[in-house]
């Protein structure tokens, strides 16, 4: 072998180890990943899953009111109804309470006259309250007359009619209450009861319970 050939040899050795090694390293770079393959699919990268941006973010919401607003609380009505609620009341259980506590017949009347003292407040506020409510009828069956809405003016004077009838009937319940007769007598007669009875308990426990 001569010099020439040698170094042709040589020379031809060096190209092919250098073409030998790119391969490698462009096989290596080109190779797909395990990780990001389905199988059966070669060089096809899978789509990760979406994740919902409200596990990274914490949107603002309104909190329920947990109170009502004073200006949203309703405004209790002082009608007929609320006079029939109080007329309702059983206080035979407060006068046997009272007996107990003072057993005296000056306390069971005064607290008679505090229920009829109660009672007279309760009709005037119902009073008051029928008349303001009687002059914003008035008003707006005149102001829909001039309108020419005449069904509405026909159920306003429907109602109007009604709002009368249960005027007379506090009207009724206030002049019996004076005379001592009627719905409001009940409210005394029971608590007048349950006094008596809170006086024979009384009686019954520190004299006629340690009968031999």
């Amino acid at each position: 072998m001569n010099l020439f050939n040698f170094f042709k040899t040589g020379a031809d050795h060096t190209a092919a180890s250098q073409i030998d090694s790119s391969q490698r390293e462009e096989a290596f770079e080109t190779k797909p990943s395990l990780m990001n393959e389905p199988p059966g699919e070669p060089g096809a990268k899978v789509a990760l899953p979406e994740i919902p941006e409200n596990v990274f973010i914490e949107y603002a919401t309104a909190k329920p009111k947990d109170k009502m607003e004073p200006s949203e609380t309703k405004q209790e009505v002082n009608d007929l109804q609320s006079l029939y609620r109080y007329l309702e009341q059983n206080l035979e259980k407060k006068g046997y309470e009272d007996a107990l506590v003072n057993p005296d017949t000056s306390y069971m009347d005064e607290h008679v006259q505090y229920i009829g003292n109660e009672l007279g407040l309760l009709i005037a506020k119902i009073k008051t309250y029928y008349s303001g409510y009687m002059r914003t009828i008035d008003f707006h069956i005149e102001t829909r007359k001039r309108s020419g809405m005449i069904e509405t003016v026909d159920e306003l004077l429907s109602h109007k009619e009604t709002v009368l009838e249960e005027i007379k009937i506090v009207a009724v319940i206030e002049t019996d209450a004076g005379k001592g007769i009627g719905l409001s007598q009940n409210l005394i007669l029971g608590y007048k009861k349950g006094f008596r009875n809170g006086f024979a308990a009384i009686t019954y426990n520190s004299v006629l319970g340690r009968k031999n």
